[in-house]
């Protein structure tokens, strides 16, 4: 911490406003903005267990740089990682350009007007999720108190492929962390008589710090920008979580099986347990009678996804599930398991990219990306439905499946609430012939459909899966390249 206040004192002596300061800058600025720029890096570099720090200090007039980033073995992070220091410095510069032109418009030797710092840590977990923090400090000529800034990303260290907080963390997450911190922050000695503000809000489980996070091997930590909670002295917070704090929320952690259902007769006969797949061979569809489509993208997720499963074997009913060729490779037995209860398996893309802004290449690449994510699953994928339902002309030529988006959207990816999932379903009246959209990966909406199911067989529906609904509502056969949208399904 000594080493940090130093390196921020050194800063300012570059660019203060005082004589003394401009003139000791003027002996050697070059060198002393190196000198600020490596003991600002060195404050960081315990934390950087991950990857090879990449370093690029250039002094220069207006804007000064001092960044430091990690080169790592996957080439898709790498580019997530230019791209993402790209856009700190298009936004600093951006941000800075007003006051650039008034310093370059006085009379004036010195021309300097602000700098740019980014260090970083980074960590990978025991599941080897990759996570880089990169924390921005900004320095301007006569703007003191700049807060710095916190900025994450996360993939997967094995292929390079981007991760969220929903991949990782069950709904409960936030909750936990939240009551965590609030409770730490309170009882820290050094921390509690400085809090200021609506700190509660800014803890609160809606709180956009818990999507700023990095995974250790043991813990959590969530980052909190300079302001937020605490005065300037304190800087940028890193509040590290332990894990056994968080059990429970995260979606790799086992389900826990309360002891009392854990009978003599369910150990005694395992075979009690498996997976039926019988009776979804017994199905018979009538034409005449009205049916509904169930659909799911984004999965699979072994809790949420698998809870769906139970609902619709209970009721022996089925789905059609468009899953992420990432996650395919994740949870291949949850796949397994869709098929086997005799649902529809559908591709959503490899890594949820928008279609109608990919090259045919692109697209193909991606294609074959999925589909070999599939063959390792031992399923095959027989529809397409693009990410955002994003599609044109050059999906359709590139894409080797019929391609089918929706007709109601539950918006359970923005609410998260069952209630609301289910009002958004009601308010569509009649669902003969619709296709409903909802997401397998929350548990939220794996509990609306505890409840929608047998509401909708209750209501006379036929649950099937979308080439049924095709086939014996519209006398049709899914064409690979085709479009069946929006209006199709009303």
């Amino acid at each position: 911490m000594k080493k940090y206040i130093a390196c921020i004192i050194a800063i300012l002596a570059v660019f203060g406003t005082s004589s003394v300061a401009y003139a000791t800058f003027q002996q050697n600025k070059a060198d002393t903005f190196q000198k600020s720029s490596t003991a600002y890096f060195e404050t960081f570099a315990p934390n950087q267990t991950y990857g090879t720090p990449s370093t690029n200090i250039v002094y220069h007039t207006p804007f000064s740089y001092a960044l430091q980033y990690p080169q790592v073995p996957q080439n898709i992070a790498n580019e997530r990682i230019t791209q993402t220091m790209t856009q700190i410095k298009s936004d600093f510069e951006k941000k800075y350009s007003s006051l650039a032109k008034e310093v370059s418009q006085k009379k004036t030797a010195h021309k300097e007007t602000a700098a740019l710092f980014v260090g970083y840590e980074s960590h990978v977990n025991l599941d080897g999720i990759a996570t880089i923090a990169f924390q921005k400090t900004e320095q301007a000529r006569n703007q003191h108190a700049i807060p710095a800034t916190w900025q994450t990303i996360s993939f997967d260290s094995e292929n390079g492929t981007a991760i969220t907080s929903a991949d990782i963390f069950r709904d409960t997450y936030r909750e936990k962390a939240s009551a965590y911190a609030i409770k730490y922050f309170e009882q820290n000695e050094s921390y509690a008589p400085a809090l200021f503000g609506d700190y509660r809000s800014v803890l609160a489980p809606e709180s956009e710090i818990y999507q700023r996070f990095a995974l250790t091997k043991d813990s959590v930590i969530f980052y909190i920008n300079k302001y937020e909670i605490l005065p300037e002295n304190f800087g940028a917070i890193r509040l590290e979580i332990p894990k056994s704090e968080l059990y429970g929320t995260f979606l790799t952690d086992p389900i826990i099986i309360p002891a009392q259902k854990l009978t003599p007769a369910k150990i005694e006969k395992p075979a009690e347990t498996t997976q039926d797949t019988t009776n979804h061979s017994a199905r018979v569809i009538d034409p005449q009678k009205p049916m509904v489509a169930l659909t799911f993208d984004d999965g699979p997720a072994p809790k949420a996804t698998n809870a769906i499963l139970d609902t619709l074997e209970k009721h022996n009913v089925v789905a059609t599930f468009f899953d992420v060729g990432y996650r395919v490779e994740r949870y291949p037995d949850v796949v397994k398991r869709e098929a086997s209860l005799g649902n529809q398996i559908a591709s959503h893309s490899y890594d949820h990219k928008d279609f109608a802004k990919l090259t045919p290449q692109q697209i193909q690449e991606d294609v074959k990306k999925v589909n070999a994510a599939f063959q390792k699953a031992e399923v095959v994928p027989t529809l397409f439905r693009p990410p955002y339902g994003s599609t044109n002309n050059t999906v359709s030529q590139n894409v080797p499946l019929p391609i089918v988006t929706w007709s109601v959207d539950t918006l359970d990816w923005k609410t998260r609430n069952t209630q609301s999932i289910l009002q958004t379903i009601e308010k569509e009246g009649n669902l003969n012939g619709k296709v409903i959209l909802m997401h397998g990966i929350y548990d939220t909406t794996a509990a609306a459909v505890e409840k929608l199911v047998p509401s909708l067989i209750e209501q006379g529906y036929q649950i099937v899966t979308v080439s049924e609904l095709l086939q014996y509502r519209h006398q049709v056969t899914p064409v690979s390249g085709k479009l069946y949208g929006y209006s199709y399904f009303q």
